[in-house]
């Protein structure tokens, strides 16, 4: 049926209408579209304008300074520490194999020479697979680049949190490294970033924990194994996980057959190959440990004044360590302990047997300690841990002050506490050269007599002091200074401070040879040793009497240099005079006497140490602390042996001559020998005289005198007059009484 004209009409209308609506709803639409799509640019631009806010500035682009590694070297050459917040070293391309990028390339960025920071085809595929992630609040994957791998390493501002934000601000920097750099550069620049494995940063480092080797050295399967691990270095750590790291090193070896870099026949050969690691990969971990802390201590201290961060900045130190002395010196020390653990179980199991309660009442400070000895078991536990004998030696030379070697304790693992440089213990014995050498410098001679009987102080607090000598049946008439210090006569020291001396003198001159006195008090006690001072102290004092009566203050490090080759630091050692030469010669003509025939005779004997040395033993009188201090004109030597705890006692019996001497006997007896030294005489100044002296008298001898010896004396305090117990008159009264 045919429609009218009028519904054709209509209908022509609506027609109209209905495409003019469409027109105007698409064009909305285009419009709407333009505007979001404006709008979408918009806001992009603004986030991404808010993001390079965030990016590094282009001067920390423009400058690249990784952390490095300070080094820490002995004076004969031996790296002996290192020290970092990050274990890397700098690496220059053109030393490397070139399988060390191949092997990275074909791994990690296939496409790295031929981008300009991204892989617009990777970055797409992988935003598209990502978005369903992003929607739903997960974190994004990437497939960054060498370049973006790169810039998240180096930057903080782009950090590691696996999320959009972070994907971008890594492609934006990696432009703009592109844009700076070189691609030879960028490699550089990664292969000494990237962490690992096993704390190393950069490849340099890790072939030198991983291979003991250098970069520049590395195999093919070697470099392939460095590069496995820059996916994920724990769960790749040949160490601990090796079949993981295996499987992953073949990968990267097939890898480079994809891309080329080797063929099938070497990849055959090479993924045959087991892993073969280096098993030293912590060496520098266990030399000279509490001479190293201190030269990290130092380097701590003057972060500052250098602005200088000795963790990050790559510095180089000199230290005045000589490795031989040191090795040698670590080898005696863990001979001895053995004997000296027994020793002092010994006396603990001997005195125990007498009565248990008895000895831990004599041998432990119960004013400090103060608990009821109930349970045998727990003492011998107590006992077990606190009679571990410690023991501090430092080495110097005198000449130029400085430390040659140093061990501060038998165990650096278990104990960090350095004896050598921080422990305050009383020096007993030691410290009487120090005492006599203010004697003989205030016009005393070695021939100088004091009685060597009983004598009672009175102390600052009214009460009264009776010291002894250490053989209580040593006791007699007049001696000589020079036979009192040879056999370590108490009686004499204290009769020569009350007498000839005073205490407020004796700690000038302590402070002058470079002793801290701050626990040294000026009663007559100090003629004992009493107080306290440390091994450095007593060390510093010694070898300034070996250098002839000049302090030098003892030091550690000669020189610092910054990454590039400046000096930062070079050191000027404090140095005085402290006392005089003829001085300084006749206390230590004295204690050569000491190890000749005095208390430290063992050094001739028991070593066969025929060269020149002078020394002093020291025991506490409470047995604490035992010592030996001795010199030769090469070196000064100290050495401490006693419990890290000082309210337990190495034990009755317990003395400098059978506990530290050894020590110091097979030490130096060792550096003379392995260091092929000559002996080497103490200079005699010219203000030095010799003279018969007459035994009995000790005064110069005259024609009657029976026995006479050649005494030594400075020449500005030479006696006046001659022996008069052997005139003619007494030889004369000895012939008519009949007893010639």
């Amino acid at each position: 049926m045919k429609k009218s004209k009028n519904q054709q009409s209509n209908s022509g209308k609506n027609s109209g209408r209905s495409k003019k609506s469409l027109l105007m709803m698409t064009a909305y639409l285009t419009v709407g579209v333009i505007l979001l799509s404006g709008l979408f640019v918009i806001l992009v631009y603004l986030y991404i304008n808010s993001l390079i806010d965030e990016l590094p500035r282009f001067e920390k682009l423009e400058k690249y300074e990784p952390n490095l590694i300070t080094k820490a070297y002995s004076s004969d050459g031996v790296l002996i520490k290192e020290f970092y917040s990050e274990n890397r070293s700098p690496v220059d391309l053109n030393d490397m194999p070139e399988h060390v990028t191949q092997a990275l390339i074909a791994t990690e960025d296939r496409d790295f020479f031929k981008h300009w920071g991204f892989n617009s085809k990777r970055t797409t595929q992988a935003a598209i697979m990502a978005l369903p992630r992003i929607l739903t609040g997960r974190n994004a994957h990437g497939a960054s680049t060498i370049t973006q791998q790169l810039a998240r390493n180096l930057y903080n501002e782009i950090g590691f949190k696996k999320s959009l934000e972070r994907k971008i601000k890594e492609l934006l920097t990696s432009i703009q490294l592109e844009r700076m750099y070189s691609k030879k550069e960028i490699l550089e620049m990664y292969l000494m970033q990237c962490l690992f494995g096993e704390g190393t940063y950069g490849i340099q480092s890790s072939a030198k924990m991983m291979f003991g080797k250098s970069a520049s050295d590395l195999k093919v399967e070697e470099s392939a194994l460095l590069i496995a691990q820059l996916k994920a270095p724990a769960h790749y750590n040949p160490f601990k996980k090796p079949e993981r790291a295996l499987e992953r090193r073949n990968q990267v070896l097939y890898n480079m057959v994809v891309m080329d870099f080797i063929n099938k026949d070497q990849f055959d050969s090479l993924k045959q190959l087991p892993l073969v690691l280096n098993e030293q990969k912590n060496s520098y971990d266990g030399s000279a440990p509490y001479y190293t802390e201190h030269i990290r201590q130092q380097l701590r201290d003057k972060r500052n004044e250098w602005d200088l961060d000795y963790l990050k900045d790559g510095l180089t130190v000199f230290t005045t360590l000589d490795s031989k002395i040191q090795t040698i010196a670590d080898t005696i020390v863990q001979k001895h302990l053995p004997e000296l653990n027994k020793e002092v179980k010994k006396r603990y199991i001997r005195n125990k047997r007498k009565g248990l309660r008895q000895y831990v009442r004599n041998n432990y400070d119960s004013s400090r300690w103060k608990f009821k000895m109930k349970d045998t078991l727990m003492i011998d536990s107590l006992a077990h841990e606190k009679l571990e004998p410690q023991v501090a030696l430092i080495a110097v030379e005198p000449r130029t002050g400085r430390i040659l070697a140093m061990v501060g304790g038998t165990d650096f693992k278990r104990f960090k506490f350095n004896n050598a440089l921080q422990a305050w213990r009383q020096p007993g014995s030691i410290f009487k050269p120090i005492v006599y050498l203010t004697a003989l410098d205030n016009g005393q001679s070695p021939a100088t007599t004091l009685i060597n009987q009983p004598v009672t102080v009175t102390m600052p607090n009214g009460s009264r002091w009776q010291p002894g000598n250490y053989d209580i049946d040593n006791m007699g008439g007049y001696v000589s200074l020079r036979e009192a210090l040879r056999n370590s006569l108490n009686l004499i020291s204290v009769r020569l401070v009350m007498e000839l001396i005073s205490p407020k003198e004796v700690i000038s001159y302590a402070k002058k040879l470079g002793i801290n006195t701050r626990f040294v008090e000026p009663y007559n006690s100090i003629a004992l040793g009493a107080g306290a001072i440390r091994p450095i102290d007593i060390i510093t004092a010694y070898s300034t009497i070996a250098n002839r009566g000049t302090y030098i203050k003892p030091y550690s490090i000669i020189k610092v240099e910054d990454k590039s080759k400046n000096v930062v630091f070079q050191a000027l050692p404090e140095r005085s005079v402290a006392i005089s030469e003829e001085t300084s010669y006749l206390i230590t003509n004295m204690m050569e006497d000491v190890v000749d025939n005095g208390t430290a005779k063992r050094l001739r004997w028991h070593n066969d140490f025929r060269y020149s040395v002078a020394g002093k033993t020291g025991t506490t009188n409470d047995f604490t602390d035992t010592w030996f201090c001795g010199f030769t004109p090469n070196i000064a030597i100290v050495v401490w042996v006693g419990l890290e705890d000082p309210a337990f006692k190495l034990g009755e019996g317990a003395s400098g001559s059978n506990t530290a001497l050894p020590i110091w006997g097979d030490f130096i007896t060792d550096v003379y020998k392995k260091l092929r030294w000559k002996d080497e005489p103490f200079v005699v100044p010219e203000g030095i005289i010799e003279i018969e002296t007459c035994t009995e008298s000790m005064k110069p001898s005259g024609p009657y005198c029976p026995k006479t010896y050649m005494e030594k004396y400075n020449r500005n305090y030479a006696p006046a007059g001659k022996c008069e117990i052997h005139s003619a008159r007494s030889i004369n009264f000895k012939k008519k009484d009949g007893r010639y």
